[in-house]
C-alpha cells in the first residue's frame, strides 16, 4: 500500500531546524509551533498569540507560554527590539540535544565531558526566580551592570534567562560580566539572547570559569592580531575574507603556528617569483617549511643558501665552458624544487 500526501488547498512550513534536532518534551509544543506557522501574523502580538494559540491548540494559555519559550530557547523563534517581549513560563522545561546514537547511553556521560550544545535554558517558577534573585549576593548589582554594558534596560524575560544561565550553569557573577564584555567587544553584539547562546557554547567547550574564558579571550585577541598582521601584509584591507583565505590564516596561525616573521619571508619569495601574490602559493611554502621544522629566519636561510648551492652546480656541470653561467639573482625561483631540498634537509637549530 502507498501512502500520499494531501496538501488540499494550502500547506504549512515548518523550520527545518525543528526535525530531527528538537523532539519537545510535550506534543502540545508541536501543536503550538504548527498554529504560528500556520499565521505567522499572530508573532507581532504576545497576548493576541497566547489568546488565539490556546483557544486554536484547546491548551491553557500557560502551556502555551512554556512552548512559545522552548521554541525561543532552541532557536526555531527569535525576538527582537520592536517585539513584545515573551514573559518566561511557569513550568521547567529544557531542550533536550539530539537523541544520542545509543540510547541505552544517554546521560551517562561523565560532568566533565563534553557534551552536544544545549538548546534552551530552565524556566524557573517565578517564586524560584525572585528568590536565586533576591538572595544572591550581588547578582542583582551584576545584572544591572550586564545592561550597563549593553547599553539598555533588560526586561523580565531577559533578566530570567540570566539569572537562569548563572544558576543552572553554576557560573559566577564575574563570568557573566566577562561574558558579556566578551560579546560586546569582540563580537559586536549585547542582545541577550545572543549572550546566553554564546555562553552556553563556551559552556560545552569546557570553558567554565573566569580563568578558561580569559584565556578564551585571550587567545581571541592574539587571533585577531594574527589576521590583522596578514591583512595589512597581503594588502587585504577591510574587505571579507574568503572561506579559503580564513581557512590559511587559521592554518598559519593555529596548526602551524608560525611566526609572522617567517610568513612574511614566505610572502617575500612569492612576490619575488609571481606576478600576482596568492595566499595558495604562499601556504605551499608554509606548509613545506612546518613538515620540516623550519620555524625561524635562519632555518629559512640555511634552506635558501641550500637551494641556491644546488641549482647552481647543476647549472654549472650543464652550461658550456664558453658561456657564464647564470646569477642566482637572475635565476627562476623553482618553489617545487625549493621544498624538496627543505624537506629533505634537517636542521640542528631547529630541533
Amino acid at each position: 500500500m502507498k501512502l500520499n500526501l494531501e496538501y488540499g488547498t494550502g500547506v504549512i512550513v515548518l523550520p527545518g531546524s525543528v526535525f530531527p534536532a528538537h523532539l519537545p518534551p510535550d506534543a502540545s509544543y508541536l501543536h503550538v509551533l504548527i498554529a504560528v506557522c500556520a499565521n505567522p501574523s499572530l508573532l507581532a502580538d504576545a497576548d493576541t498569540l497566547y489568546q488565539t494559540a490556546a483557544a486554536q491548540c484547546r491548551l491553557p494559555a500557560e502551556l502555551v507560554k512554556n512552548a512559545i519559550a522552548y521554541w525561543i530557547g532552541c532557536g526555531v523563534l527569535s525576538e527582537t527590539e520592536t517585539t513584545a517581549q515573551i514573559p518566561a513560563p511557569a513550568a521547567v522545561t529544557e531542550c533536550p540535544a539530539a537523541e544520542a546514537e545509543n540510547p541505552t547511553d544517554a546521560g551517562a556521560a561523565a560532568p566533565t565531558e563534553k557534551k552536544s550544545p544545549r538548546a534552551a535554558l530552565p524556566s524557573y517558577p517565578t517564586e524560584e526566580y525572585s528568590r536565586i534573585l533576591s538572595e544572591t549576593d550581588g547578582l542583582r548589582d551584576t545584572i544591572d551592570e550586564c545592561a550597563r554594558i549593553a547599553g539598555k534596560l533588560f526586561s523580565e524575560h531577559e533578566t530570567r534567562q540570566l539569572v537562569a544561565l548563572y544558576d543552572s550553569y553554576a557560573l559566577d557573577c564575574e563570568y557573566l560580566l566577562l561574558l558579556f564584555m566578551y560579546c560586546k567587544n569582540m563580537l559586536g553584539k549585547t542582545a541577550v539572547s545572543y549572550v546566553v547562546r554564546t555562553g552556553l557554547g563556551l559552556y560545552d567547550d569546557g570553558v567554565r570559569t573566569v580563568e578558561a574564558l580569559e584565556a578564551h579571550i585571550a587567545a581571541r585577541e592574539r587571533f585577531r592580531d594574527f589576521e590583522f598582521q596578514i591583512r595589512r601584509l597581503l594588502g587585504l584591507g577591510e574587505r571579507a575574507l574568503t572561506a579559503k583565505e580564513k581557512e590559511y590564516i587559521e592554518t598559519w596561525s593555529t596548526t602551524y603556528a608560525m611566526p609572522m616573521e617567517v610568513i612574511t619571508r614566505a610572502y617575500e619569495i612569492t612576490v619575488k617569483n609571481i606576478e600576482v601574490p596568492r595566499m595558495s602559493y604562499i601556504n605551499k611554502i608554509l606548509s613545506g617549511w612546518n613538515e620540516n621544522g623550519i620555524r625561524t629566519t635562519e632555518a629559512v636561510d640555511a634552506a635558501e643558501a641550500e637551494f641556491e648551492k644546488k641549482k647552481n652546480g647543476t647549472k654549472n656541470a650543464a652550461a658550456p665552458n664558453d658561456r657564464p653561467t647564470q646569477s642566482p639573482q637572475a635565476a627562476s625561483y623553482d618553489i617545487d624544487t625549493f621544498l624538496e631540498l627543505a624537506m629533505n634537509r634537517s636542521f640542528e637549530d631547529t630541533n
